[in-house]
């Protein structure tokens, strides 16, 4: 049977009604309704998705939950795929696959359920670690929807209790926005504007009369967003433009990112972009959508609507020419962004703008070389050399280097470019050091000095003379030796050191420089699981009635950081 063009549009029409899935992007059909909520409470979220991080996006939502040991629930029937263990990151995670298609994740977990916790924690002991990445057979834990699986907790790299809830696509593992799936989250309040930011894109190009970055203020009145104080705004040539703008739920004070941007110029859309789904591979192209130097001398993140040429997010439904508009003299342009969340709650920023024209260049500021993105490209001289792989920034970089002398370092201070610019994939760096101490040769590192003057260690090897490491940074490096080794201190000691009535022993553990590599503890001799808390700097054993007898006992623990300086503390306690 032949079907007209008009009866394939209603056939279409008729099927997407009847089926229970809405569509984002041109490329997902969504189960709505499918999972419940994780926990037994009111949603309210600290954070969602697609939220602006350093050098990553959020991947799920961020479940308000104001302490911990709260019960977490299996969003759907499935089996455990994965158990994941960590002292930073997701801390105690949970992942279960779904016989849809999804996985859901669980993450900052302060314990998982008793038959989960008891098979991890014998994992544990027979790997003698902490930190694990278990994958699980299909029939190992197989829950259904409603299942108490696991607790609320704080664990990992979290900043405060809450539960962090992803969906993921089981086949490709990218994260879905949960907030499309249908979860009863109340958000009535739309985005906030707090600045505008207006780019020259080249040396013919300026933002009254300027040929760099221009902040405007934004201000609210007459229920919409305005230019604080209605600014004349005069632009030439290659612009672009970004926003600074936050959304806000119901009932919740917590800052979140926006769903989607547009920008439009005389009412033609230029650039649209929304969060819907990205892949762990592309998340640190964030350093190209926001402004990677304001967010390290400003701690201040925002959105531009302008793509660089090594931009590759997969995000954006509309970009013309890049984002980037030509601005002809004596022609006046309105200029509109709308910033939009999840339920399509709007705010705009609009403005009017007058084109006019330069007559020359600006100076452009003195570099060393240029290094095309598109092309692997080097830098070296008698006590350097930099190796960076195709791919490495976002466009073209008009690369500088310096030095300069310092005492308190083993090498001279090198001025890698600079820290304000963004790095994309790891490069390899050497530095010259005169040092000669063959046995502290493995004590030698790259150290990167940051803005507040910390040093960061980028690690290292000695290689005849040279310190070589791997780092996706610009700043400053130098070569400097850490024989300082770890500090161990007990934090919950008693008189007696009786800890009959105690639940764990507990430690403070840091390290200044290299940082803590490995942790191991042992009563009476055999290893016992010790769990770390890198964010505290906690490490504490819980006592075990299965596994320790009451009465009296003899504790050790070794820490060894990055470069192999070893502490050792050892006590008798009774329990």
């Amino acid at each position: 049977m032949k079907y007209s063009n008009s009866n394939i549009i209603i056939l279409s029409l008729i099927l997407f009604i009847l089926n229970p899935f809405v569509l984002f992007a041109e490329k997902k059909e969504i189960p709505i309704n499918y999972f419940r909520a994780p926990v037994d409470f009111t949603m309210t979220l600290a954070g969602n998705f697609g939220e602006l991080r350093n050098n990553h996006f959020h991947s799920g939502i961020d479940i308000r939950t104001f302490t911990t040991g709260k019960k977490v629930y299996a969003a759907a029937d499935g089996y455990v795929s994965r158990i994941k263990v960590s002292a930073t990151g997701y801390g105690k995670a949970l992942y279960i696959d779904h016989p849809n298609g999804y996985t859901t994740v669980y993450a900052h977990l302060s314990r998982f359920n008793p038959e989960i916790e008891a098979f991890i924690k014998t994992y544990q002991s027979h790997k003698k670690s902490f930190a694990v990445d278990l994958n699980l057979a299909k029939n190992q834990f197989v829950v259904e929807k409603g299942n108490i699986i696991a607790y609320s907790g704080n664990s990992g790299t979290s900043g405060g209790p809450h539960l962090h809830f992803e969906i993921r696509e089981t086949k490709s593992e990218h994260p879905l926005n949960p907030l499309l799936f249908g979860f009863k989250i109340k958000d009535t309040t739309p985005p906030k504007i707090f600045n505008l930011y207006i780019y020259p894109k080249d040396s013919l190009s300026s933002v009254n009369g300027n040929n760099s970055r221009l902040k405007f203020p934004v201000t609210f009145y007459n229920n919409a967003f305005h230019l604080k104080g209605d600014p004349a705004i005069k632009l030439s040539g290659k612009i672009g433009f970004a926003i600074q703008c936050y959304d806000y739920l119901d009932n919740t004070w917590g800052k979140c990112g926006i769903y989607k941007l547009q920008l439009k110029i005389n009412d033609s859309l230029i650039t649209k972009y929304q969060f819907d789904e990205f892949s762990f591979d592309e998340t640190r192209y964030i350093n190209s959508l926001i402004d990677y130097g304001l967010n390290i001398s400003e701690n201040r993140r925002i959105y531009k609507t302008f793509r660089e040429p090594n931009n590759k997010l997969d995000i954006y439904q509309t970009v013309k020419n890049n984002g980037i508009f030509q601005f002809k003299k004596e022609v006046k342009y309105k200029i509109t962004l709308i910033a939009s969340d999840n339920k399509n709650n709007q705010s705009k920023l609009s403005f009017h703008a007058e084109g006019f024209s330069i007559h020359k260049a600006f100076p452009k500021a003195e570099f060393t070389k240029i290094m095309n993105y598109e092309n692997p490209n080097s830098f070296s001289n008698s006590q350097i050399k930099a190796s960076f792989p195709i791919n490495s920034f976002y466009s073209n970089i008009n690369f500088d280097y310096s030095t300069r002398k310092d005492i308190s370092f083993l090498s001279p201070i090198h001025s890698i470019h600079n820290e304000l610019t963004a790095v994309h994939r790891y490069y390899t760096l050497s530095i010259k050091t005169p040092f000669s101490r063959k046995s502290l040769f493995n004590k030698l590192l790259i150290v990167r000095i940051n803005k507040k003057d910390e040093l960061v260690n980028e690690g290292g090897v000695y290689i005849d003379g040279w310190v070589k490491t791997k780092t996706r940074y610009f700043g400053d490096f130098a070569v400097t030796i850490d024989t300082i080794a770890p500090s161990i201190k007990l934090s919950n000691g008693l008189k007696k050191k009786n800890y009959s009535k105690n639940k764990h022993i507990d430690f403070i553990i840091k390290d200044e420089l290299a940082g803590i590599k490995s942790y191991n503890g042992f009563i009476d001799g055999k290893w016992v699981l010790f769990e770390y808390d890198k964010k505290n700097n906690r490490l504490q054993y819980y006592f075990d009635i299965r596994r320790l007898k009451r009465g009296n006992h003899q504790i050790k623990l070794t820490i060894i950081d990055f470069v192999g300086n070893k502490s050792d503390f050892t006590s008798n306690f009774y329990w």
